[in-house]
């Protein structure tokens, strides 16, 4: 069987997905969440939320959900005027009850469910940055998304459960949840901003992707890539630009650097093998090329990601 566009393009992504805290809240109520390099979700499951970031406040109902894919600080609030407390504090004064932390003051209760979407390495985080900054799937939308919709539930009752087993199902739901979200957005009518989700949803660009992704080594041309999408190289490569925000072969260097990358954090092969597996046709052409994009060599990246490894290590 064929592997689709997507999943040929999330591969290589190393997503891991968490819940970090169910919240039961009463009005007012307001919490600060950090940037972090990862994305951050929030389901409300009962009551309303308001989601304020730097450029844009939305206002979210029971079993809505937004999705920040840039990482970016927000604050989550029963009301505009709320007091706003941030979340390492709201966590330590209230530890959870039955895995629910319950805070705020004694008006209107809201029922939240917070988690993460990390992914490892510069090609995840890269991936994750290429989406939308803010998604909001409101009631309207999850009406015609059942599969998204019957998730959220279980997600829901996953995040609230002190059953055995009760986290590692919520992190395997919200990995599902990622896909189903990235389902969603494919589907939507609107202009997505440029990136790899952007060319997904061009069907002669998202072959292209396919193709690259699953046989990046290939020494791939731009006339070889347009001929596949059935396009004049010079409308291929326009089009690539347009919607993917890089031209081809940038795309390809980018995609093979952080296969190298993944493969020295992982394995113990030489960097002449790595190169070689990784489509470059020497370890100089590696080595100068990696340079230019991580700012070091490959040794280097390395030892670097051997040290973090044993200092992370108990």
């Amino acid at each position: 069987m064929r592997m689709e566009p997507l999943s040929a393009v999330l591969r290589g992504m190393r997503l891991k997905g968490s819940i970090y805290a169910a919240w039961e809240l009463r009005a007012p109520w307001g919490m600060d969440l950090p940037e972090g390099p990862f994305a951050s979700f929030h389901l409300v499951e009962r009551g309303r939320c308001v989601v304020r970031t730097s450029r844009e406040v939305l206002h979210l109902e029971a079993g809505e959900l937004v999705v920040l894919f840039d990482g970016q600080a927000h604050v989550l609030l029963s009301s505009r005027e709320a007091p706003v407390v941030p979340l390492a504090q709201l966590v330590a004064r209230h530890s959870p009850v039955e895995g629910v932390h319950h805070a705020g003051g004694a008006g209107e209760s809201s029922r939240l469910v917070c988690g993460k979407f990390a992914a490892e390495g510069a090609q995840g985080l890269r991936m994750l940055r290429g989406l939308p900054r803010v998604v909001h799937l409101g009631r309207t939308k999850l009406a015609s998304l059942p599969a998204l919709r019957a998730l959220l539930e279980s997600l829901a009752h996953e995040a609230a459960s002190s059953a055995p087993g009760a986290a590692t199902a919520a992190a395997r739901i919200t990995e599902a949840l990622f896909v189903q979200v990235l389902r969603a957005l494919l589907l939507d009518t609107e202009e997505t901003p440029p990136g790899w989700l952007a060319g997904l949803r061009e069907p002669r660009l998202a072959e292209a992707l396919h193709q690259l992704h699953m046989d990046p080594a290939r020494p791939w041309s731009v006339a070889e890539l347009a001929a596949r999408a059935g396009m004049s190289r010079t409308r291929f490569a326009l089009l690539f630009q347009k919607r993917i925000g890089h031209p081809p072969m940038t795309y390809l260097m980018n995609l093979r650097l952080d296969l190298v990358a993944q493969r020295l954090r992982d394995g113990d092969d030489s960097i002449g093998e790595i190169a070689h597996a990784a489509g470059f046709a020497s370890q100089s052409g590696l080595n100068r090329a990696f340079h230019r994009h991580f700012g070091q060599t490959p040794s280097a990246f390395r030892r670097a990601a051997s040290a973090s490894v044993k200092a992370s290590s108990p």
